[in-house]
């Protein structure tokens, strides 16, 4: 008998859990997620493009190692913002996750894990800026040389880079999952779900293109841009402005 009243309270659970959101909650949700959207969107050109802009000299470690020992600051606080901008991507997902598991359970766990995937490497890669500044200011690296450092400063901002290409994949992908979402759920326009999967594509293209065709950055870049801008920003107005549809 108490197995049995168990079994039936978990089946319960289960049901309700995987029941659609109400309106209210669909909304509560849409708008947090919005506002983190927005918040991104001065977050991510700071960290992303400013600040190695500022600092990064290509082929040149030594310009490189200089600017960064001239204003570390600078570098620090785009580490800063590169950690709020995990902590973002994470309670994203699971904020999408909560928009979109009545739509397809699976497709936005999926979504949301490829999303947590991008924020780990993005984590990975604060750890790597954290090793720049110990080979900048040269903390417990006095037996290298100036230029050891410089040297070492180079292959650690290589390898931030190409971690920036790795999650560009994992968000290319998320993207894609979650344009398809928004066009079977019915409550977002389905030319917002083409955007999600256009502009999916864009930074796949852009990441794959980095590490068959490195030379080609410039063009990728270029396109990234075209192609992921306009439905990054739909998404983030549509989500601001929470007037779901009835599907």
């Amino acid at each position: 008998m108490t197995a049995a009243v168990t079994d039936t309270a978990i089946t319960t659970a289960s049901v309700e859990a995987l029941a659609p959101a109400s309106d209210e909650t669909l909304r509560r949700r849409m708008r947090w997620a919005g506002v983190l959207y927005l918040a991104l969107f001065f977050l991510g050109p700071f960290a992303f493009f400013y600040v190695p802009g500022e600092l990064v000299v290509d082929g040149d470690s030594a310009a490189t190692t200089a600017n960064i020992a001239a204003d570390t600051g600078l570098f620090r606080a785009g580490m800063v913002a590169e950690t709020l901008i995990v902590a973002i991507e994470i309670v994203l997902a699971g904020l999408l996750y909560g928009i979109f598991r009545s739509t397809s359970r699976w497709g936005a766990l999926a979504s949301s894990f490829a999303r947590v995937g991008e924020a780990f490497v993005q984590a990975v890669n604060v750890l790597v800026s954290g090793a720049v500044v110990v080979a900048v200011t040269g903390t417990g690296l006095t037996a290298f040389t100036d230029l050891e450092r410089a040297d070492l400063v180079a292959w650690l901002t290589d390898t931030y880079a190409f971690g920036v290409m790795l999650w560009g994949v994992l968000f290319g992908l998320h993207l894609a999952m979650l344009g398809l979402l928004v066009r079977r759920s019915g409550f977002l326009p389905a030319w917002l779900g083409v955007l999600l999967v256009i502009a999916g594509s864009g930074y796949l293209a852009q990441s794959w293109g980095h590490m068959i065709a490195p030379s080609a950055d410039e063009v990728l870049a270029a396109v990234v841009i075209v192609l992921a801008i306009p439905g990054e920003l739909a998404l983030t107005w549509l989500l601001l402005r929470a007037r779901p549809r009835t599907a």
